[in-house]
């Protein structure tokens, strides 16, 4: 039994300067990256299965990032590798720590991740977590899309984190992106990307269409939409509306964030955890994670978590 699957890319992240663009910084430093990877490594740290299903190159990188997945307990069963090159990102930080992406992806080694997307992986687990990024890449699509309809069948909680990435989400996408989040069973957006998702422009708004999209949806049941340093608020299929505060923190990175937030919230899932107890312990589990610099080495143990959690926040 595998409690969490989830799919896509594991890259490297080349993190610029704090403080300064792409174009100022001239020292990157070289980190794991990928949300799907994140999250993986984030859902293994807080003491629960994680299979990720991706493609890593042969070459150096790809050593690098494969080790890294295997020392923190990923599952790594479900790996393709491949000859292709290991996909890169470059990242700026701004003064708070919010990274800025430059994407170089095209023809590298998680294209071939299809060949691992076989239903046994999906007989054998309860929750599949995606990200956006992977419908948006033809190559990787398809895969995406099988993925999605074996979780379905075997009837495993589907998580959705879109992820947002400029110069992705356009007006065409939005169809088919609506129609992903009709079949998942948990929605986990940011503000700004609800607005996206809504073509709305205030919070308000975004919110009533998303509970009319919850009502219409037989399976989507539970959204949580991530609000930064204003914290979250969680929607129910029954109307409820529950918002929860951001733990003050000093905010070094917010690389990797998201993805530790919605490891939190698959995890307190799993573990059926009550909704204020489940978003206290999500806020807690991101909230760690942008102490530190790098997506990976923020993140932190269920240990850690608890005793943040104890602490008086």
């Amino acid at each position: 039994m595998v409690d969490v699957v989830t799919l896509g890319e594991v890259l490297i992240d080349f993190i610029g300067e704090k403080g300064k663009s792409l174009k100022d910084s001239v020292t990157f430093e070289k980190c794991f990256g990928g949300a799907p990877a994140n999250f993986a490594i984030a859902v293994s740290r807080l003491g629960k299965s994680a299979a990720l299903i991706t493609g890593i190159s042969k070459d150096g990188f790809g050593e690098f990032l494969l080790n890294i997945l295997k020392s923190n307990g990923v599952i790594t069963d479900f790996i393709v590798r491949s000859n292709k090159k290991t996909p890169l990102a470059f990242v700026s930080l701004d003064e708070e720590g919010k990274p800025d992406f430059s994407l170089y992806l095209d023809g590298t080694a998680d294209e071939d991740l299809g060949d691992a997307v076989k239903e046994d992986v999906f007989r054998k687990a309860r929750v599949f977590h995606f990200h956006t990024l992977s419908y948006f890449r033809e190559k990787i699509r398809p895969a995406l899309l099988k993925a999605i309809t074996y979780a379905r069948k075997h009837k495993l909680v589907i998580s959705f984190d879109p992820n947002l990435r400029k110069g992705y989400f356009t007006d065409e996408a939005r169809y088919g992106l609506v129609e992903l989040l009709r079949l998942s069973t948990v929605f986990i957006p940011s503000e700004e990307e609800l607005l996206w998702f809504s073509n709305t422009e205030n919070l308000k708004s975004a919110i009533a269409w998303l509970q009319s999209v919850m009502v219409s949806s037989p399976s989507l049941r539970l959204a949580v939409i991530t609000r930064g340093a204003k914290g979250c608020v969680m929607l129910e299929k029954d109307g409820s509306i529950l918002e929860h505060p951001a733990f003050r923190v000093n905010a070094v990175d917010t690389t990797g964030a998201g993805d530790a937030f919605s490891a939190g919230i698959c995890v307190g899932l799993l573990e059926g955890m009550e909704e204020t107890e489940l978003l206290r312990f999500a806020s807690a589990v991101a909230a760690i994670s942008v102490q530190k610099k790098g997506a990976i080495t923020s993140l932190p143990t269920r240990k850690e978590v608890e005793e943040f959690l104890s602490q008086d926040h």
